[in-house]
């Protein structure tokens, strides 16, 4: 099933820059007269008249009645009496210049009527579930092959129109100028961005529509020169109103865990497995300034931002957890009190709310820097497809130091040794004498822009080495990793800013 958004600005899309000829001295072209928009019949048992638009520059109107002879009138209707009942007769007009050295007459616009029978509407709609939020909508042309615009309105924004050819004017001016704003004709603009369907057509309403709220669906033809091709055919429902979110009763049990001057671990035990909730740290004078709801919404904007680009269950499967779970976090700053929370996450409408209260730890201080076995410790700050992070934290000894993060494949089943020269040799190759250029004498977290192969195992590490004689100075020291197999959303900005005075 499509989705469609309420088409109400389309001009945020950057203007291209483009640049075009012109020869004063070349003749005008010719241009073909648009074909008769809204193309409608109306009649009884024994006629049936015929109306159209009126085409700007057109002189006349050449019709066939019933493929009949080519009649010429300067009117937009035409009527023909005395028909045989219950009989299907076909009509068809064209505009016909009147200044042939500028306009050439328009193609021809067909419908077909019979008598007795009440017109066929250019369009059927079909409205499917109605929530407080959304709405299915399926759309039959009469005629499949015919180009066609679609939109929903509120109705008092669609009522505002005093006319339905207003609202038709409109919606073209409004396509008109998004396209001139992106350098595009009708028709690149249109086709770029998906505007017009043929065909029955499904759609789902993408923008979060208001609860209890009157809407209207309407359709018109509309070709990919910027004509309207048809009347505009309707159909209203109202959204459903808005229930309230349905709370939780889950309870959750935290922990940090693992305090080292730098990083720590976040233990969430929950008192139930199958129910999302959101887990990170706030700096506490940030919790004290927002509040527990503060917080809440904080996270929430977050997740919904991303949801707003896709949709919920894929992103709280990324972002959520179920379950017991441990969640790291190592870019902490030294002498700051900071506090672990939770709080659980449920779907309303298109969106992510919260069901539980905020869940917090005890506000904690992580420990004063020690020393370590390994003279290049290698912290993980964060670890996923397109979010890679990894900090190097060096004691004296090691500096200056060399750091990568690689795929593990690329030095399989050599040793710690083994991978140290192979490692050392490239860096030799790459860079010669200027080797040291790339090296660092402080701590340092890596963060990888370019994604990394899922569901594969990378090696971080990093080993000292003198600037001024090729020679490693320590051992190698590493991390090895497995990519999941698919990608998570990374933390929002509005969420990391909790860890910022």
């Amino acid at each position: 099933m499509k989705k469609f958004r309420l088409f109400c600005v389309l001009t945020a899309l950057l203007p291209l820059l483009v640049s075009c000829g012109n020869d004063s001295d070349s003749p005008e072209p010719v241009s073909q007269l648009p074909a008769p928009a809204s193309l409608a019949s109306t009649g009884d048992d024994v006629s049936l008249t015929f109306t159209w638009e009126a085409v700007s520059e057109a002189k006349c109107y050449a019709y066939r009645f019933n493929e009949g002879e080519e009649v010429y009138t300067n009117e937009t209707s035409v009527r023909f009496e005395g028909l045989t009942p219950s009989t299907q007769y076909a009509f068809r007009v064209k505009a016909v210049s009147g200044d042939l050295t500028r306009w050439s007459d328009s193609e021809w616009s067909s419908t077909s009527a019979t008598t007795g029978e009440t017109p066929q509407p250019p369009f059927a709609i079909t409205l499917g579930e109605v929530t407080f939020y959304s709405a299915e909508v399926t759309v039959t042309p009469a005629d499949p092959s015919m180009t066609y615009f679609c939109n929903v309105l509120p109705r008092a924004e669609f009522d505002a129109f005093p006319s339905e050819k207003e609202l038709i004017d409109a919606q073209i001016a409004q396509i008109t100028g998004a396209a001139e704003l992106n350098a595009m004709s009708f028709e690149e603009f249109c086709r770029s961005m998906g505007l017009l369907f043929t065909g029955t057509q499904s759609f789902v309403t993408a923008e979060e529509l208001a609860g209890d709220t009157e809407y209207v669906e309407y359709v018109f033809g509309l070709d990919y020169s910027g004509k309207a091709t048809s009347e505009l055919v309707s159909a209203s429902f109202r959204t459903k109103p808005e229930p309230t979110v349905q709370p939780s009763s889950m309870t959750l049990g935290l922990e940090v865990v693992d305090l080292t001057d730098v990083s720590a671990r976040l233990q969430v035990t929950p008192s139930t497995a199958d129910e999302y909730y959101y887990c990170f740290f706030v700096l506490r004078e940030n919790l004290d300034a927002l509040g527990e709801e503060g917080i809440i919404n904080l996270c929430l904007d977050d997740l919904n931002e991303h949801i707003s680009s896709s949709d919920y269950a894929t992103v709280v499967a990324e972002q959520c957890h179920k379950g017991n779970y441990t969640f790291s976090y190592a870019e902490f700053a030294a002498n700051t009190e900071y506090v672990g929370f939770a709080f659980g996450v449920g779907q309303h409408g298109l969106r992510a709310a919260a069901t539980t209260r905020l869940f917090t730890t005890e506000p904690f201080m992580l420990k004063d820097a020690a020393g370590g076995d390994d003279p290049i410790r290698i912290e993980v700050v964060s670890w996923g497809i397109e979010n890679a992070q990894i900090k190097f934290i060096p004691t004296s000894e090691a500096v200056p130091y060399r750091c990568e993060l690689t795929k593990l494949a690329d030095f399989a089943g050599l040793s710690d040794e083994e991978i140290l020269a192979k490692d050392m040799e490239k860096l030799w190759n790459d860079y010669g004498d200027y080797y040291s250029m790339m090296l660092l004498n402080e701590s340092f977290t890596m963060t990888r822009y370019m994604p990394l192969d899922p569901d594969t195992e990378y090696i971080a590490f990093a080993y000292g080495l003198s600037d001024t004689e090729f020679k490693a100075t320590t051992k190698l020291c590493k991390v090895v990793l497995r990519t999941p197999a698919a990608e998570g959303s990374s933390v929002g900005v509005r969420t990391l800013g909790l860890l910022r005075r």
